[in-house]
């Protein structure tokens, strides 16, 4: 029986999905309609997936990647806004 590379790369994503705690239907309509969060795992899914990762380690780098993304102090998406007071009067 022949393997479709279409078949493996699917089960990768969707393993890669299964192991953040994501549903398919939900990632891919949100990934249709241009939500930031799933982009950017589809994009690093792909990549991924096209150097020949398996999903193991493929999802060990998304958590790792995720995390500096999340907690980083300096342009994470958690960061509080810049609310520094105004020293000027008037």
């Amino acid at each position: 029986m022949a393997t479709y590379p279409h078949n493996s790369k699917h089960m990768f994503m969707s393993d890669i999905l299964k192991m953040l705690h994501l549903k398919m239907d939900e990632f891919m309509y949100n990934l249709v309609h241009y939500s930031p969060y799933e982009m950017i795992l589809y994009v690093w899914m792909n990549k991924l997936y096209d150097k020949g990762w398996t999903s193991e380690k493929a999802i060990e780098l998304i958590y790792k990647a995720r995390n500096i993304l999340f907690l980083n102090k300096k342009n994470s998406w958690c960061s509080s806004p810049n609310v520094t007071p105004s020293l000027s009067k008037g």
